[in-house]
């Protein structure tokens, strides 16, 4: 019976050791925002429907290390102020939709540290841009 119990024990602290308690990327509350069909077509008359949504655009400056970083086309110094600015909307009871555009050359790592700062401001719905 000791041999049986040694065993079991030793199978429990293997899967508990090899298991990962981090929540999958897959879960995480975001997705992609696809441009206008009107856009995708060559255009329309008609005018674009209004959307009560925020939209981030990462640049990177040539000479410039850091993504320089753009909320509705006002420059905005670096993400502790975008946080700040976003608290500030969510405390107002607006709950916008965010809309994350990195530029090609914006690395992946200063896309998703803007997206954390996003959700630690308290906006609940952040997508990403994509371009076809």
């Amino acid at each position: 019976m000791t041999p049986l119990i040694d065993v079991v024990f030793l199978l429990l602290v293997f899967f508990l050791w090899t298991s990962s308690f981090e929540r999958p990327e897959a879960d995480l509350s975001s997705a992609l925002v696809l441009p206008p069909l009107a856009e995708i077509t060559g255009g329309s008359d008609a005018p674009p429907p209004l959307y009560d949504e925020i939209t981030i655009r990462l640049v990177q400056v040539a000479g410039r290390e850091a993504a320089e970083i753009r909320m509705n086309d006002q420059v905005i110094a670096d993400r502790a102020a975008l946080a700040d600015r976003l608290r500030q909307i969510t405390a107002l009871g607006a709950q916008p939709a965010v809309v994350v555009h990195p530029d090609a050359e914006v690395s992946m790592g200063v896309a998703i540290a803007v997206y954390d700062a996003v959700r630690a401001a308290g906006i609940d719905e952040v997508l990403f841009a994509v371009q076809e």
